[in-house]
């Protein structure tokens, strides 16, 4: 964080779930994530201000707790900045999903942070609000943005604040070859898309099979950024979506990881 935009303040953690340690062979040990998307608190209204904003609640998720919309994707991804935590890439954003999926099939135990063994029919409920074909619409940003540069798209994530409190990507890369690089609508099969068929930057791969979950591939007009969205008729990875969109019912997921 940088001397002139210091971190306001942190957000109680101890309800977040944690990824176990035998997940994808510890990959994310001591990382723990948000079930709920970002919502109006103490600390949340101190960096808005900080940042300008007079954020608020603006809408519901399909488990009836509210969350602050009306965010872009900057904005999104400097109020978890300055309230010490980050915004999912979407590499992580899939894990999170399988990890979800995992454990509401029983296939591994999953825990808070406090040591709470967590049940599996509300693994279940958080995975089916991120991406479950239900009402009301919700979606939330990822941490990623697409450059072209050099004939190469390129996945920019994992930003961070510079001297200035602008927001620049500590990890860039050429897209996988093997991404799928074709608006899918419908779709592909989101189990195979989470647990097996997604290159190392989380988008579906050539190989992922067909089904009903939409994908919006990332575009090549330095113009695009990413997020996950879900209504009654359709849930989707959106990766042409404009950063400077907003609306009430787009809102952000934090994470943190723990030293």
């Amino acid at each position: 964080m940088a001397p002139e935009t210091p971190q306001i303040s942190e957000l109680n953690t101890k309800d977040w779930i944690a990824f176990p340690d035998e997940f994808l062979n510890g990959k994310y040990l001591g990382i723990v994530v948000n079930p709920a998307r970002l919502s109006m608190n103490s600390a949340v209204e101190k960096a808005g201000k900080y940042l300008g904003l007079r954020l608020r609640n603006t809408s519901k998720d399909s488990l009836g707790r509210e969350f602050a919309g009306n965010i872009n994707w900057e904005q999104a991804l400097k109020l978890n900045l300055l309230t010490g935590n980050y915004t999912l890439p979407i590499s992580q954003g899939v894990d999170f999903l399988n990890l979800l999926y995992s454990g509401s099939q029983g296939k591994i135990k999953v825990y808070n942070e406090a040591g709470k063994k967590l049940d599996k029919q509300y693994l279940e409920k958080i995975f089916l609000d991120i991406v479950g074909l239900q009402s009301p619409w919700r979606a939330e940003w990822l941490d990623a943005n697409f450059t072209f540069n050099k004939n190469s798209l390129y996945i920019n994530s994992n930003h961070i604040l510079d001297v200035k409190g602008n927001l620049y990507p500590s990890q860039s890369e050429i897209l996988n070859e093997n991404t799928l690089m074709k608006d899918k609508t419908p779709g592909i099969d989101l189990i195979d898309f989470i647990t097996k068929n997604h290159t190392s930057s989380g988008l579906p791969n050539k190989n992922v099979k067909f089904g009903n979950f939409y994908y919006f591939y990332p575009r090549s007009n330095n113009n695009s950024v990413a997020m996950f969205n879900a209504n009654s008729d359709r849930a989707d990875l959106d990766c042409d979506r404009l950063p400077l969109s907003s609306n009430d019912e787009l809102g952000v997921r934090s994470a943190k990881k723990n030293k």
